[in-house]
């Protein structure tokens, strides 16, 4: 498996995927299905299945079960998907358990 850069992966998601692109966020809840490739720029919504072996284009929006396209992305979303794990990174507190 093969995670890009600025990739956020929602709490209790299940990934299988060949392949995860950079700047692509994987919302809660999700499973990508063994072989899937997720390209670069995209988002899947929380609650979405990802099929085995399925192709998500970049600047893609998926939602369901199975995932369907059903938004595209501005070219601008690498810049705010950056921006956003970034962030969250400067802020991250590990926990002391």
């Amino acid at each position: 498996m093969k995670i890009g850069d600025h990739v956020t992966i929602g709490e209790g998601t299940i990934v299988q995927a060949a392949n995860i692109g950079s700047f692509v966020s994987i919302g809660k809840n999700c499973v990508i299905g063994r072989f899937a490739i997720i390209k670069d720029c995209c988002r899947i919504e929380d609650n979405t299945v990802i099929p085995p072996n399925s192709v998500v284009p970049s600047f893609s929006v998926y939602k369901g079960s199975p995932g369907k396209l059903v938004d595209e992305l501005p070219e601008s979303i690498q810049d705010i998907y950056e921006a956003r794990t970034k962030d969250r990174y400067a802020k991250f507190v590990p926990s002391m358990n």
